[in-house]
């Protein structure tokens, strides 16, 4: 063989390898190798909606309701039976104010009533013997019912010289020591009813939207430091405007007082709320990091066929989320293995293994 002829041949031979090389390295073939590279992927289940019924708050104690007692009546102060931190009883004797001078004045409109009705007596035996006239009599008549009036004013002012419990309470605080001189309207002591236990929660308002329409189905309370013992509660009553700073609705439970239950206002407990009906009677849960998309565009999961080792992305609409979870509606069911991790990577029919993690 020519050196020229062995030159063509080699020449020939290089230009088809290169064709070869080319070919295999087009896009097209390069993309359907990629293609069939399989994927270790962490798949999560599927799961059925966890109880979304029950809720659980911290919780502050408060009383029924605060009241500061005062006189309506100014004077010293000679009797007080005020013990922060006692119980005391309706009725009870409280706080008295020296009653004698109010027991003088007292003394004084009788004296003036009974003059002012012999008075009256006098101008009307005299009225009918003609001998006092008309106005004479309506004067005598208008200074007897003024004594009354006056007698009476004496009298209730002497009636508030004492101070009684309005209602079952705890005296929170004493304001006033004994001896001292008081105004009427100056606060003498703050007392607590404490005739119910009022648990105040504050409740989110994204969790109170959520579940407008749904009525209580059971509600307990127990204390924050120890939980091994609920107490039924009931509702009382709950706020409609959100606090401004936090925008949680504030909502009251109460129970009756118990023995083996200390608590006082102030104390913290955490109650318990059991809502009725479901929430999301369709739903399914799968995990947040499942999802892909946003709001605006819709959201889909990547989901698995067993038979092919490949993957599908469904859409779903969100429902709730709560934590790490999702509860979706759509074409996906109860135990479908969707991607937990890396779902932004995935493609459509894309070749995958589940990742088993290392042992």
């Amino acid at each position: 063989m020519s050196l020229k002829h062995y030159s063509h041949t080699l020449a020939l031979s290089l230009f088809s390898i290169s064709i070869f090389i080319f070919t295999a390295c087009s896009p097209e073939k390069a993309q359907q190798q990629q293609s069939e590279v399989v994927r270790h992927v962490k798949f999560a289940e599927v799961s059925p909606i966890p109880n979304f019924d029950e809720f659980t708050f911290p919780a502050v104690v408060s009383a029924v309701k605060t009241v500061d007692l005062s006189f309506e009546v100014s004077g010293r102060l000679i009797q007080t039976d005020l013990v922060t931190g006692s119980d005391i009883t309706k009725g009870k004797l409280l706080a008295t104010i020296d009653r004698k001078p109010f027991e003088r004045r007292v003394e004084e409109s009788k004296t003036r009533l009974e003059q002012a009705k012999r008075e009256l007596d006098r101008i009307e035996k005299m009225f009918a013997q003609n001998l006092e006239s008309q106005s004479a009599l309506d004067s005598a008549k208008t200074s007897y019912e003024l004594s009354v009036i006056d007698l009476k004013n004496a009298e209730q002012d002497l009636s508030y010289t004492r101070l009684y419990a309005p209602f079952d309470a705890k005296v929170s605080q004493r304001l006033v020591e004994n001896n001292s001189f008081v105004k009427s309207g100056t606060a003498i002591a703050r007392l607590q009813d404490v005739s119910k236990i009022y648990f105040n929660i504050n409740v989110p308002e994204r969790l109170l939207t959520a579940n407008i329409g749904r009525g209580i189905k059971q509600a307990s309370a127990t204390l924050a430091t120890n939980r091994s013992q609920w107490y039924p509660v009931t509702y009382v009553e709950h706020s409609t405007q959100p606090d401004p700073v936090s925008q949680t609705y504030e909502v009251v439970f109460a129970m009756e007082p118990r023995k083996e239950l200390p608590l006082t206002p102030g104390a913290r407990a955490v109650v318990k709320v059991s809502l009725q009906g479901s929430l999301y009677s369709d739903g399914l849960v799968v995990p947040v990091k499942a999802l892909v998309g946003d709001e605006n565009d819709g959201f889909a999961v990547w989901v698995l066929d067993d038979s092919l080792q490949t993957v599908k992305q469904h859409s779903v609409d969100v429902k709730h989320i709560e934590g790490d979870i999702a509860v979706v509606e759509g074409p996906i069911s109860l135990g479908q293995k969707v991607v937990a991790a890396g779902a932004a990577q995935m493609r459509e029919n894309m070749k995958v293994l589940p990742y088993k993690g290392e042992k």
